[in-house]
């Protein structure tokens, strides 16, 4: 169980970064419509994930940690710079997030696992809503990504 809840904590702290992140990018999404709309709503639904993750934790009787949070957020302001300026900030970025979606992916099955084992199959359905999110949003960015490479070069040209 203690194994379990310290996943649950990790997720919580990966979602907060994940929301960091992307408010750090929104605004130089803004010249690719669809993109900064679904990295919008991307947001919200981290959001969301990480009220779940707090629910989880609560129905354990414990709650996520204060300095995971306060580290990952430090993280997720760097992380929101780093391709600033770059000619290609934003096929970078779409690319970072398709690897960090599959990060996410790969921690909800490890936690649906963690669950089962520590026998907390209740815990279940609100993980796998998570990883099903998770999943959806990484295959939008990658059946996406040629049209961001098009857009890009189109932005380039003008």
């Amino acid at each position: 169980m203690d194994v379990y809840l310290t996943g649950l904590r990790n997720q919580h702290a990966v979602e907060t970064q994940a929301i960091g992140t992307v408010k750090n990018e929104l605004s130089r999404m803004e010249p690719y419509p669809e993109l900064h709309a679904k990295m919008q709503q991307e947001m919200e639904r981290s959001t969301t994930q990480a009220a779940r993750l707090d629910s989880l934790l609560a129905r354990h009787g414990t709650k996520a940690s204060l300095a995971k949070e306060a580290v990952t957020g430090a993280v997720a302001t760097v992380a929101g710079f780093a391709h600033v300026g770059a000619d290609d900030e934003v096929l970078k970025n779409v690319l970072a997030a398709i690897g960090f979606k599959a990060y996410e992916i790969s921690s909800y099955k490890v936690l649906l696992t963690l669950a089962e084992a520590a026998g907390a199959a209740d815990d279940k359905t609100a993980l796998e809503q998570s990883m099903k999110e998770e999943q959806e949003m990484g295959d939008w960015l990658g059946s996406h990504l040629p049209n961001f490479v098009h857009a890009y070069l189109q932005q380039r040209a003008a």
